[in-house]
């Protein structure tokens, strides 16, 4: 996996999570399914300390687009923001990472 840019989805992370959240509502699961489906098939990412903010990350703000973030969603992604461990990769580059904190 791998990051272009400092952006949500500039990550190949984030963009695998919100494509396959995606999929699973466009066959017809319900949000709280295919919530379930994306969490059950990425936990080695959600376990991952560097990929693990990122998969809550795009799920919410996904979930959020769609007008269907669920409150525990939410919990996780603003506990990995308020933590701020999110942002390691980029500590080596002041620029990116003054980018990514915005983010």
């Amino acid at each position: 996996m791998g990051a272009w840019g400092v952006g949500l989805y500039q990550d190949d992370v984030t963009c695998d999570v919100r494509s396959d959240y995606l999929n699973w509502l466009k066959i017809g699961y319900s949000n709280i399914e295919a919530t379930k489906e994306v969490i059950e098939r990425n936990i080695d990412l959600i376990e991952d300390e560097d990929d693990g903010p990122l998969f809550w990350f795009a799920l919410a703000d996904t979930q959020w687009k769609y007008e269907r973030l669920l409150p525990e969603v939410k919990e996780q992604a603003i506990k990995h923001i308020d933590e701020g461990k999110n942002l390691g990769r980029w500590e080596e580059n002041k620029n990116q990472y003054s980018k990514r904190k915005k983010y």
